[in-house]
């Protein structure tokens, strides 16, 4: 990867102290620099002393920082004051980390699996990868829901620009050992059966060419390719679900070529809704 360093954002909440546990697996992508980070969000600190504030956050994160560099990682804590998810963007990109991780939700554990304000608006904003770690409620605490994301893989693939950049990453990282790779192709609409029919023909012969690709750049041997009709989003979380990958790896925006602020409405869906750990590529 070109960067050693990974965000990891922090709330304090329950399922953000999770997040340590997922440091691990990311050496294997080559990571060995964490860059603590805890917002101040402007609209809580109105009313009190921000210096103060910030010494009492120091605090908690001087502890968070002494847990990772057990594991073996160089830490960097960041304590900026403003709106989190802008604020987050911009310490990545002062940082230059390779990706940013975030839990799926914050300041409590609530039962379904739904976006916090903060994590979707910076997967709206972000321009670089963004790990969104989901979660499980067991017994009434949350847990990681995936431990081992990097063996299996599922990619959606939909023959865009933005697909190419989820091809891309797969490649820089090429040599930390995907066990398996699933590409899929969603067709969502088509004229006639005899025009899905070709469709479906045409989808997996690309995708065998680019599986065929990867193969020969060394980045991955074991690669399933799979063709699915109906709602993309639906059929991404079904899949994934069915066969036990431990991430989706998509881009965030898709055919549309949609405004930079907005996500696509199938990656959107996708990182709502799926209780699989999601690592979107901006294009």
């Amino acid at each position: 990867m070109i960067s050693n360093k990974v965000l990891l954002a922090t709330d304090f909440s329950e399922t953000a102290k999770k997040l340590i546990n997922c440091l691990d697996e990311l050496k294997g992508l080559g990571i060995d620099e964490v860059i603590l980070t805890h917002v101040i969000n402007v609209h809580r600190s109105k009313i009190v002393n921000v210096e103060q504030l910030k010494e009492s956050n120091r605090e908690k994160l001087e502890k968070v920082k002494e847990k990772i560099e057990a594991k073996g990682f160089k830490v960097k804590i960041k304590i900026p004051v403003g709106f989190p998810a802008s604020e987050i963007n911009k310490v990545a990109r002062g940082e230059n980390v390779a990706l940013i991780l975030i839990a799926s939700h914050g300041e409590g554990f609530i039962k379904k699996v739904f976006l916090g304000s903060t994590t979707y608006d910076l997967i709206r904003q972000s321009k670089r990868p963004v790990l969104i770690e989901k979660y499980e409620n067991i017994e009434g605490e949350a847990q990681v829901a995936c431990s081992r994301k990097f063996n299996k893989v599922l990619v959606p693939i939909d023959f865009s620009d933005c697909s190419k950049a989820a091809i891309e990453f797969l490649r820089e990282i090429e040599e930390n050992n995907f066990n398996e790779v699933i590409l899929l192709n969603v067709i969502e609409s088509s004229r006639s059966i005899d025009d899905l029919e070709k469709e479906k023909t045409r989808a997996e012969v690309k995708l065998k060419e680019i599986a065929k690709n990867l193969r020969k750049n060394g980045s991955v041997d074991n690669i399933i390719v799979k063709v699915a009709e109906g709602a993309a989003s639906n059929n991404i979380i079904d899949i994934a679900r069915e066969e036990k990958v431990g991430l989706i790896l998509m881009p965030r925006t898709g055919r549309g070529n949609i405004k930079e602020l907005l996500l696509g409405s199938t990656s959107d869906r996708v990182a709502k809704e799926s209780p699989i750990p999601v690592l979107l590529i901006s294009c």
